[in-house]
């Protein structure tokens, strides 16, 4: 601001290393390892045997990285809890098994000295509030050759900053900001990591979004009540408006608030597909259970913050993968018999017994035997 300058954004991200209370030994933090081991600055003699702890997305890029060092030969994963409840995208921990990392589950670390790392056994016990399943000490311990122990424990905000600037923060340090990320401090702005703690490109993205928005004075909104017309505009895959747009100034325009076929879009296996549906004015989403693998993307993409794959209506080709599932959905058992599971009931019923039901399920289910048998074939 001395400088002429009349708004500042930060986005210094989250770089602080997180907190691992080893009783005994040393572990490299995983950020500064993996700045080094892009830089080529890794010591030839690193060790042979190289243990990563941790289950994210970071602790998986580690494990990949420090796999490919020339004195590495076995690269081991401990984590507290099992693959399943691991926080890495399902993408990073397909790649880091693919590279050969070998993942010890339910290992908590004590300490390391002498080339091993002394661990605690756990064992999973009741879910905590974020529905995983808390690990439980078991008394026993076990011991894990590592040459060398990389901690990627999770990443914390440098907070130093926002306290010499005099930007007020919250009670985990994190800087305070209204909807535009805007501070207490006029025309400063706080986004990204550096605001929200350890997350994603696209959320930064979207803080400098709103961020840029108010310093420009743009409405990234101004079109919206011309996307409202009193036809709901249906858009087909190859981009064409099938209604009157009205005076929408690029006929070319896809920002419609009426409709949202993103997860159809970009599932790689067509795991969720539109239909038409008798009495209503847009198509529906159905989620196809067995051509899911359940990699994630249809959530990682939905505006919404859903999870198709878990939230949508599903089809089941068969009542083993119905009864495996938690999804709301149906699977046919015979020519007027399927199973259902509707507002956590689950009942056999045959075509007649969908008019207890609710109407937008029953129309979806007549749909797909009437109209979409193709779903069915199995």
């Amino acid at each position: 601001k001395d400088q002429g300058f009349t708004d500042v954004i930060i986005a210094i991200g989250a770089w602080k290393e997180g907190e691992l209370s080893l009783e005994y030994g040393e572990a490299v933090d995983a950020l500064d390892f993996l700045v080094k081991a892009k830089n080529d600055l890794i010591s030839p003699d690193f060790g042979k045997n190289v243990v990563v702890l941790g289950g994210g997305n970071t602790a998986m890029d580690t494990a990949r990285a420090a796999i490919r060092l020339k004195s590495v030969e076995k690269v081991r994963l401990v984590y507290r809890r099992t693959k399943r409840y691991m926080p890495a995208d399902e993408e990073e921990l397909n790649e880091a098994i693919k590279d050969g990392v070998e993942f010890m589950e339910l290992l908590a670390p004590i300490g390391v000295k002498d080339g091993e790392l002394k661990c605690s056994v756990m064992e999973l016990g009741d879910a905590d509030p974020s529905g995983r399943r808390t690990p439980v000490d078991t008394g026993r311990t076990v011991m894990v050759p590592a040459d060398m122990v990389i901690a990627a424990v999770g990443e914390n905000v440098d907070i130093s900053l926002f306290e010499e600037a005099g930007i007020e923060t919250g009670r985990k340090g994190r800087p305070l900001t209204d909807e535009n990320m805007l501070t207490n401090i006029p025309g400063v702005y706080v986004i990204g990591d550096g605001r929200r703690g350890p997350a994603t490109v696209v959320e930064a993205i979207s803080d400098a979004a709103k961020a840029a928005a108010h310093i420009s004075g743009s409405d990234y909104g101004r079109y919206e009540t011309y996307n409202r017309t009193g036809i709901t505009p249906y858009i087909e895959k190859k981009g064409l408006i099938q209604a009157d747009t009205g005076e929408l100034p690029d006929k070319r325009c896809l920002g419609c608030p009426s409709i949202c076929g993103v997860c159809a879009d970009v599932c790689p296996n067509r795991a969720n597909v539109l239909i038409s549906v008798q009495g209503s004015d847009r198509p529906e989403i159905l989620h196809i259970d067995g051509m899911c693998n359940e990699c994630g993307n249809c959530a990682v993409f939905c505006p919404y913050d859903g999870a198709p794959y878990k939230d949508k209506f599903t089809l089941f080709w068969s009542e083993e993968d119905f009864m495996a599932s938690e999804n709301e959905g149906f699977t046919v058992l015979g020519p007027d018999l399927f199973l259902l599971r509707l507002d956590g009931r689950t009942e056999k019923t045959g075509i007649s017994g969908v008019e207890k039901i609710s109407p937008e399920a029953a129309e979806t289910i007549r749909a797909v035997l009437n109209d979409y048998g193709y779903l069915l074939l199995f």
